[in-house]
């Protein structure tokens, strides 16, 4: 294939907006038998279509050098290489990819990235990107949605991430500075995001926020070899709902991520059970079943927030309810802090356990064994009732100012 190169196009692309209706109220934890709190009310996208381009291309690698609008790629690659100042707007990619590298003040607005099913290649790459702002696109039904690695000042805004199904929805985020806020991430596989900073860069900066988590397949918000960050990571005023295994998880080696978890509604996770599959370990309902699904789906933790091997995390004015494991799970977790949640109608409310020994052994960064220990809560000002069994501690973890 003869590669081509595309210059100056126009679009204007409107993406519509829903909202959940119903507002929060933080726990205060001063008094028992309390209504958990509802979530958050949210500003979230709402799915397009496109059917209008002024140009068609078919297996082709494109080189872009100007701004791209309304176009439709089958089976293509565009290349952004080193530019500043591009958009690219209102274009669908059906089996096709864009590789965005080295560029600063970039724009992907109101696009269509579907159908891209080649393993572990993202339909979006992102590298080295300062200022990009990815806002208003569909990401779906691929095999590995989007990448992004390194780069700085970066935005993902309102977008809807479905069905990206074979390795995430969003993966890397191990950026100086990016926010990720109302977006909608739903039936992917195995989480919506996966944050790492294996390399412990002081400098990542995130914020997530006001996104909705509904029905990912095993953990919504997975953490991964995350740590070093001077400043706090925060995650804020999301909904994370009916994930098949855990809500939010920190864990392989996460040792002082520096994460606050804040003002979050995490209900309803750990949905992913056997009864749901069948004998391939295909879901039978509640998430779809993709033909081209990478592995059999099977049953694992059923928690909210899940931490495991890491520290450094505060769970912060969040209600945590009707998880079908714990609430909250701390396994070989330090420096915890948990202050004002509300933490109800879970399985167990916050279970406190020390390493397991399996993590020594697992083949994806195994525990060391100076870093195996036990668990060490400070909670304050915590909600935790009404569940089947409130708190469980082993021998040995520590919790300590427990004034709930």
């Amino acid at each position: 294939m003869k590669p081509r190169h595309l210059g100056a196009l126009a679009a204007l692309v409107i993406v519509g907006v829903i909202a959940l209706s119903i507002t929060p109220r933080g726990p205060d934890g001063e008094a028992s038998n309390s209504a958990a709190p509802g979530p958050p009310t949210l500003d979230l996208p709402s799915p397009f279509s496109l059917t209008d381009f002024v140009e068609r291309h078919e297996g082709e690698e494109i080189s872009v050098t100007g701004d791209v609008a309304s176009q439709c790629f089958s089976n293509c690659t565009l290349r952004l290489h080193g530019f500043s100042g591009v958009t690219v707007a209102g274009c669908m990619f059906e089996g096709s990819r864009i590789h965005v590298v080295d560029c600063v003040n970039v724009s992907l607005a109101g696009n269509v990235f579907r159908d891209h099913y080649v393993w572990e290649d993202p339909a979006v790459l992102i590298q080295g990107a300062h200022g990009l702002r990815f806002t208003g696109n569909m990401v779906v039904n691929n095999s590995v949605g989007m990448v992004v690695r390194g780069g700085s000042d970066l935005e993902l805004s309102f977008n809807v991430f479905e069905a990206n199904d074979q390795h995430n929805a969003v993966m890397g985020l191990d950026s100086h500075g990016a926010a990720v806020h109302n977006n909608v991430f739903r039936y992917n596989y195995p989480h919506a995001l996966m944050v790492m900073n294996r390399e412990e860069d002081p400098a990542v900066r995130l914020d997530i926020y006001e996104n909705l988590f509904e029905l990912n397949v095993e953990d919504a918000v997975n953490f991964e070899d995350f740590r070093g960050a001077a400043e706090p990571t925060m995650v804020r005023r999301n909904i994370v709902n009916g994930t098949g295994q855990a809500g939010i998880n920190v864990e392989y080696n996460s040792w002082g991520a520096n994460i606050v978890i804040e003002g979050n509604y995490i209900a309803d996770n750990g949905m992913l059970t056997d009864e749901l599959l069948d004998e391939e370990g295909r879901p039978t309902r509640l998430y779809p079943s993709h033909l081209h699904q990478p592995e059999p789906y099977s049953e694992g933790w059923r928690h909210g927030v899940k931490l495991e091997d890491c520290s450094g995390v505060a769970l912060v004015n969040n209600t945590i309810s009707g998880n079908a494991g714990s609430g909250i799970d701390c396994v070989n977790a330090r420096d915890v802090t948990l202050v004002g949640n509300m933490v109800s109608g879970n399985g167990v409310g916050v279970s406190v356990r020390p390493y397991d020994e399996e993590a020594l052994i697992r083949e994806f960064s195994p525990l060391l064994e100076e870093d195996a220990g036990v668990s060490c809560l400070s909670v304050s000002d915590n909600v935790v009732e009404e569940n089947e069994r409130d708190w469980y501690v082993e021998e040995g973890c520590r919790v300590a100012n427990q004034t709930d």
